[in-house]
């Protein structure tokens, strides 16, 4: 094989796949980037494609070097060694091949099941952002942003600059704020979107309510008003601290969890820390998984943000190329080296911020027995319960008894919530090498003409 003809595919067009696509290409690698979303950017700029930031759409158009790119195009099965199967809007499904392959496949809003979560009105937090950055679309006139983590802040600013009447329920307390000055104060690129983010929602009005965690959604039809408890540390609900808030729209935001699917699906090991409830995918310090010549970088690899992705990616990239043959040791040493200065120091605030907004076992007694736990096939917590009765108090037991899981999402939706109820209301522990949650293709829905043609292709 010839040094030109190594190929290599980036899964995901947010900062951590546009970063490893720039630095593979630009060492001589045939690079093919693969995103299902119709724009580049991922989450992080979805509705800014025209920012400057490092790993944003306009920096990969003029860095990107000849790679092509598969817009509208979803993943949704790997049938062997180096081939996955694509299918993008308005063709035929295909496969491509590749001799090295980057995921960066990103992260999605945690779902936490609660009364009322299912009613029309609740929103991701992500979700609520995207809706109002990208379509200039507000979720209501009076919305609770309710949750835990930095993340409450961008989308608060967001909805109140579109004059939606904005409400922040953040679970922790001022302490933890003040807890992260030391990490803050000492990055002057996010303390300054600190303070900016505070002053303008202080301008506007808008209240800041801590150690609070909305218990209840109200409603018949849609959102008509949430229930507000104190919380303690773990943030149970305090008994006779509850009020009730009019409101239209609910978003909840608890932070993210990685799509994890297509990893799983090529056999990379999935890794989970209990000390902040995540899982993620086993990468070592060059970013190799546990498949050779399989990469991972950005949120997949551990929630990070944006500037960790960026640099994961790059680094992804750079050793892709140095594994394919085609970077220098020396260089790659050099390049490592300025790599991993740069994840030192944007790891610290990240890492702290991990810790710090974790998820608490109180998240998992939300749920009532009448509450839906699995979306795509109405299965109610009650119904888990009952079966527990009789069954072993393991996530495939409840998936096969249940169904649970084994609707269009694959569990992306209520997986990771089963497996922390299990753990904090039965004997249940989640291996921190051994994902409990298996995945199947199609990991994406498709027909099965479609299926089969990739096959046949």
């Amino acid at each position: 094989m010839t040094r030109e003809s190594k190929q290599l595919i980036v899964v995901g067009g947010g900062p951590a796949g546009l970063s490893a696509a720039t630095e593979a290409a630009c060492y001589g690698m045939a690079v093919t980037l693969v995103d299902e979303s119709s724009t580049l950017g991922g989450q992080y700029f979805r509705g800014r494609q025209d920012s400057e930031e490092e790993g944003s759409p306009r920096v990969f158009e003029r860095q990107s070097q000849g790679v092509q790119t598969l817009i509208d195009t979803v993943v949704f099965d790997a049938p062997g060694a180096g081939v996955l199967s694509v299918l993008t809007e308005g063709q035929a499904a295909r496969t491509l091949h590749y001799d090295a392959l980057v995921l960066a496949t990103g992260a999605y809003d945690r779902p936490v099941a609660l009364p009322g979560w299912t009613l029309p009105g609740v929103f991701t937090a992500g979700g609520a952002s995207t809706l109002a950055r990208s379509y200039g679309v507000t979720p209501g006139s009076r919305v609770l942003v309710a949750g835990a983590g930095p993340f409450l802040l961008p989308v608060a600013d967001e909805l109140s600059q579109r004059g939606c009447r904005v409400q922040v329920i953040e679970a922790t307390t001022p302490s933890t704020m003040v807890s992260g000055v030391p990490f803050v104060a000492t990055d002057l690129e996010i303390l300054g979107q600190t303070v900016g983010y505070l002053a303008r929602l202080t301008a506007r009005g808008v209240r800041r309510r801590y150690g609070r965690v909305i218990t209840r959604i109200h409603g018949h039809d849609e959102v008509e008003a949430a229930t507000i408890h104190r919380v303690d540390d773990e943030w149970r609900p305090i008994p006779g601290s509850e009020t009730t808030v009019e409101a239209d729209a609910v978003c909840l935001g608890f932070g993210f969890i990685p799509h994890l699917d297509l990893a799983q699906l090529v056999g990379c090991k999935i890794s989970y820390s209990g000390d902040v409830a995540e899982s993620f995918v086993k990468t070592d310090d060059s970013m190799r998984t546990s498949q050779p010549h399989i990469y991972a970088a950005g949120e997949i690899a551990g929630i990070g943000g944006s500037r960790v992705a960026v640099a994961e990616g790059r680094l992804a990239g750079l050793t892709a190329a140095r594994d394919a043959g085609m970077v220098s040791r020396e260089h790659y040493s050099a390049g490592v080296r300025r790599l991993n200065k740069r994840l030192a120091h944007v790891r610290r605030l990240a890492d702290w911020m991990r810790n710090a907004y974790r998820p608490r076992v109180g998240l998992w007694d939300l749920a009532e027995p009448s509450t839906i736990v699995c979306r795509c096939e109405d299965v109610t917590l009650g119904s888990i319960q009952e079966e527990l009765a009789t069954n072993a108090a393991t996530p495939r037991a409840v998936k096969t008894a249940t169904r649970s899981g084994m609707g269009l999402c694959q569990g992306r939706i209520c997986s990771q919530y089963i497996m922390e109820w299990l753990q904090a209301h039965h004997d249940f522990r989640i291996p921190p090498d051994n994902w409990p949650w298996r995945i199947r293709p199609p990991v994406r829905p498709v027909s099965l003409g479609d299926w089969l043609l990739s096959e046949e292709s």
